[in-house]
């Protein structure tokens, strides 16, 4: 099984930031070679403002599992210190409870709600998944092209590896790219850096060999997402927060979600991150930037209201709130099954008491973050933290956590 620091975005690494529209350009003479080709995409609940767990009034009373599963979050919130986190629990109907609990700024006392903005780390990565099935569900691509169709003259440092290696691959882990491969990115690194470091590391293994949690990996299969959807893509990187906003954020009416920092500094309701390590919180300075070269990896911002509705979709097989499909329920079948390591398509599938549990976690710029949900049982949840070190221990446990309630619901 990965680790929980596996299982993060980045532990620590100095913010990122594109160095020139030269390295752009490099990187679309590198890869492309192609004729032009572009594709089209196919009322929550009112939370609760108490400050008791209460489960909103789309649960049923033999739902009182999520009640517990709320007070169990607080409780362990209450015990860490973690300033403030937001958490929601969904069916296919809505949200059963959607809650901010604590402080966004503690300094001036503001409160986190359903609609703070909180960085969600790794858990970005499912979406980068779903980006690519929504092009296979399009006939785009498969989730076995080889890249090179894509990218002719895209490079790992071995020939028969460049030449074998295919989105299941990338999104995988086992792509083959180390994940300490990262260690030699610069330390703003650029997009020509990402793709010129997999070019260069020395790979563990054949593509479909052997598992390593990479954000290389992750953040090739979203670039080359773009290239597939449009050869004649100029920025790889506003062509990916374009393409993710067409055919997911927009059709799933995540308005304010956004990879890019500024934009979620501007929303008056955005989280600091902070640091309780000492006598009091110090909020932190952020790394990320507007132009982070990973940004597939995990560079997304989004509110508890905005990711209810991201995973209320998955539940119902790839059908979002408003009837919209997003992705199709043999896309997401590929997506949770697990190939080396109980490691999917951007998420980690388990079994707990009988329980097919599909989750991911991540961690970046201070805050933590979980999603889970049981794909049987039609439920899934989000938690999001603004304290990387104290919630850590939760975000880690809270997916089992969440089975076991529900196994255990009367």
């Amino acid at each position: 099984m990965p680790t929980a620091t596996h299982l993060q975005r980045f532990n620590t690494r100095s913010g990122m930031r594109i160095r020139s529209l030269l390295g752009v350009a490099w990187i679309i003479l590198l890869l492309c070679g192609c004729s032009a080709s572009s594709v089209q995409p196919s009322t929550p609940v009112q939370e609760n403002t108490r400050s008791v767990p209460l489960v909103t009034k789309a649960a049923q009373v033999n739902e009182r599992w999520v009640a517990d599963f709320a007070a169990y979050i607080q409780d362990e919130q209450e015990k860490a210190h973690i300033p403030g986190l937001a958490l929601a629990v969904v069916n296919g109907d809505g949200p059963l409870l959607l809650q901010g609990y604590g402080l966004r700024d503690v300094e001036k006392k503001l409160p986190v709600d359903a609609d703070t903005l909180f960085h969600i780390g790794s858990t970005h990565k499912s979406m980068t998944a779903l980006l690519v099935a929504t092009l296979v569900d399009a006939g785009v691509v498969d989730w076995d092209t080889p890249v090179v169709q894509i990218a002719p003259n895209f490079r790992l440092s071995d020939a028969d590896a460049s030449a074998a290696v295919t989105f299941r691959h990338l999104l995988s882990m086992t792509s083959g790219i180390p994940d300490a491969a990262e260690e030699d990115l610069p330390d703003e690194p650029g997009l020509s850096d990402v793709f010129a470091v997999a070019a260069e590391t020395e790979l563990l293994g054949m593509p479909g060999e052997v598992y390593s949690y990479s954000n290389i990996s992750a953040s090739l299969a979203g670039y080359l997402a773009v290239l597939a959807a449009d050869k004649n893509a100029v920025d790889l990187h506003d062509g990916y927060a374009h393409l993710l906003r067409q055919r997911i954020l927009d059709p799933l009416g995540m308005k304010s979600a956004t990879i890019y920092i500024s934009e979620a500094q501007r929303n008056r309701n955005y989280s600091l991150a902070y640091d309780t390590s000492g006598d009091a919180a110090q909020a932190l300075e952020p790394e990320d930037t507007d132009d982070d070269a990973m940004a597939p990896a995990g560079s997304l911002k989004a509110s508890a209201r905005e990711m209810a509705l991201y995973m209320q979709m998955l539940v119902k097989g790839g059908v979002a709130a408003n009837g919209t499909r997003i992705v199709s329920q043999a896309a997401l079948a590929e997506m949770w099954t697990p190939l080396l390591e109980e490691y999917g398509l951007g998420w980690e599938i388990a079994e707990v008491d009988g329980l097919r549990l599909v989750s991911h976690t991540g961690a970046y710029d201070g805050f933590v973050s979980v999603i889970g949900l049981l794909p049987e049982a039609k439920v899934g949840f989000v938690l999001l933290v603004n304290e990387e070190e104290a919630g850590g221990d939760l975000t880690d446990a809270a997916a089992q956590a969440f089975a076991e309630l529900y196994k255990a619901r009367r």
